[in-house]
């Protein structure tokens, strides 16, 4: 039975990046249905919500969160929504990327500049902290391979920038991000999308990939050696232990070495049939504390020390669901920053941790 402790929620209301922290739910025959608890609302929550709302029923929350979810409204709301828009296009424009690519089964190239062209307008107006909620957008699982290349490539461009390198270069690093995957096209579904763990001999498979990218590049009259080899060597380790060559140290290309941090990166925020997807600043501590030693620590330290650097003073939701913004961040403690909430400054922990960056006061 509803009463005054409860409030009814719009699904206008809930907007990607926003964090419930307690039960929302809606009635049927007078009795409470669970529709999710505990989450960061992304795209398939909110595809949920919407299904749900063309019933006709009404949804609801308890009334302290609801309190804390108009907050959290009045920023997310104002912040990221005209970049949102044009990150969505790209995606939306990868989506037909991909599905001329399978039916003709060759890269075309002058798709691939319109697209590299559209990437790169998105990457002029994207904020860096932007990155940390990318895996939010993603809308169902069909979207993987579009959404995961348009992430990657943003990502590349990201921290091509942050090394200085020239737009020839960035421009080549969004193209290799776009592309990196390509090959993934000949993979059978019921491996890419396996909910379990993959076999030994499915994940030989998998592991072609690169290749396969490779040769439809070349076959396609690709003939820029930098984004063919960091499309063929973005899964080689500096250890020797990637593929498909056990490439070591600086014999894998610099661009490889950019895209495997990208590709990571996006790869663990992300929501995918096999696994939840992790925080951001739970990622981030993850590479700082050497769990991807593989990966070239030059790199990854100038990617870590520029996203502390831009999480300085942004808006915040916590998985209390309240509001606050990032007033220090220490490098050995990346996934748990001192928040300030109404004037006060706290430590945040296990208990009380970051879920969303929503980015600016404005």
């Amino acid at each position: 039975m509803i009463n005054r402790q409860f409030e009814r929620v719009s699904s206008g209301m809930l907007l990607n990046g926003m964090y419930l922290d307690s039960d929302l739910f809606y009635l049927v025959e007078g009795k409470p249905v669970l529709l999710c608890h505990g989450t960061v609302i992304d795209a398939s929550v909110l595809e949920r919500l919407r299904d749900i709302s063309k019933q006709n029923v009404e949804i609801y929350i308890e009334e302290g969160s609801y309190q804390r979810l108009l907050r959290q409204h009045e920023y997310v709301a104002r912040i990221n929504h005209y970049i949102a828009k044009s990150y969505d296009l790209a995606r939306q424009k990868m989506t037909d990327f991909l599905r001329d690519t399978a039916y003709q089964n060759r890269v075309n190239q002058e798709a691939m500049v319109r697209l590299v062209s559209l990437t790169q307008n998105t990457l002029d107006i994207m904020k860096p902290y932007f990155l940390l909620q990318l895996g939010t957008y993603m809308s169902d699982m069909d979207d993987l391979l579009q959404t995961h290349s348009v992430d990657v490539a943003i990502l590349n461009g990201v921290i091509g920038r942050w090394l200085g390198l020239s737009e020839d270069k960035i421009e080549k690093l969004l193209t290799i991000g776009l592309l990196h995957d390509i090959g993934k096209l000949r993979i059978p579904e019921r491996i890419l999308n396996k909910p379990g763990r993959l076999t030994k001999e499915e994940f030989d498979v998998v592991k072609r990939h690169p290749v396969y990218s490779y040769d439809m590049l070349k076959n396609s009259g690709f003939q820029d050696e930098e984004v063919l080899q960091g499309v063929k060597y973005h899964h080689e380790r500096i250890s020797g232990g990637g593929y498909p060559e056990g490439l070591v140290l600086d014999h894998i290309p610099k661009m490889a070495k950019i895209t495997a941090i990208s590709d990571i990166y996006d790869a663990m925020i992300s929501k995918r049939v096999y696994k939840e997807s992790a925080t951001p600043l739970k990622v981030l501590d993850s590479f700082y504390r050497d769990q991807f030693s593989d990966l070239d620590p030059r790199i990854v330290n100038l990617f870590l020390e520029q996203m502390i650097r831009e999480l300085q003073g942004k808006v915040v939701i916590l998985s209390t669901g309240e509001v606050g913004t990032i007033s220090y961040i220490e490098k050995t403690r990346i996934e748990y920053p001192m928040v300030e909430i109404d004037g006060k400054v706290e430590q945040t922990d296990g208990n009380r941790y970051v879920v969303s960056v929503c980015g600016e006061i404005v």
